[in-house]
């Protein structure tokens, strides 16, 4: 028997920022992981530092981080900060660089976000939740945009079609990177760039569109508690 207490868990959202879209995980969660979820601002345009500050100060110790997409570069700046109390981080669908250099126009273009609360139900299944999503999973997902202001989802696109400064970083912290084989937002190529710079880097494939967590949760829950418990 390890005498080594399970590291606590805590949650990095998506784009939205909301944890909204945490619900279906935190159902799917064996009763053993009580995870700490972490939101950002609703109204509030913080750079990538800023998001990273915020959560530092809401860490506790020993830790596993899920980073979810965006999130994943949040990790990346906590990471680069060296912070100790992190054991080991779960990517999922995360990208370190812009997965879409045409992200970079989106500073000029400040109706994007009300685009994407806008979106029709076909461009939210081709885009984010796979044809199969329900309306149940759809409702979700506008219900996590609607409680973010445009402004703040647009400035969020900026940061991720800005150029990142994780280019010459290096991490001795483990990881675990969990790709969807139907992701239309986060190239393939995305989990090289974690298995380049992370000393230990395990890639897992799942079968599903790019919000795994929202459409495959039970099955992204098994994966997470398998790794919380060998951290």
């Amino acid at each position: 028997m390890s005498l080594v207490a399970q590291p606590n868990v805590v949650l990095l959202p998506g784009l939205d920022g909301t944890g909204i879209l945490f619900r279906p995980l935190l159902a799917a969660l064996p009763a053993d992981i009580q995870p700490k979820v972490i939101a950002y601002p609703a109204d509030q345009r913080l750079s990538l530092a800023e998001h990273a500050n915020l959560v530092a100060c809401q860490l506790p110790a020993n830790i596993v981080v899920v980073a979810e997409s965006f999130s994943g570069l949040v990790a990346l700046d906590l990471l680069s900060r060296q912070a100790p109390q992190i054991r080991c981080v779960l990517f999922v669908a995360s990208f370190a660089e812009s997965p879409n250099r045409l992200l970079r126009l989106v500073p000029l273009l400040p109706w994007a976000g009300s685009v994407m609360r806008a979106a029709p139900a076909f461009a939210l299944r081709a885009f984010c939740m796979g044809s199969e999503a329900t309306a149940e999973q759809l409702a979700l997902l506008r219900e996590s945009l609607a409680a973010v202001s445009p402004r703040v989802l647009a400035h969020r696109l900026g940061l991720i079609g800005a150029r990142q400064i994780f280019e010459e970083a290096r991490f001795n912290v483990p990881c675990h990177y969990l790709q969807a084989s139907q992701d239309w937002l986060v190239p393939r190529t995305a989990a090289g760039w974690f298995q380049r710079h992370f000393a230990s880097c395990q890639v897992d494939i799942l079968d599903g569109p790019h919000f795994l967590l929202q459409t495959r949760p039970q099955l992204c829950a098994e994966w997470i508690g398998a790794r919380v418990r060998s951290a």
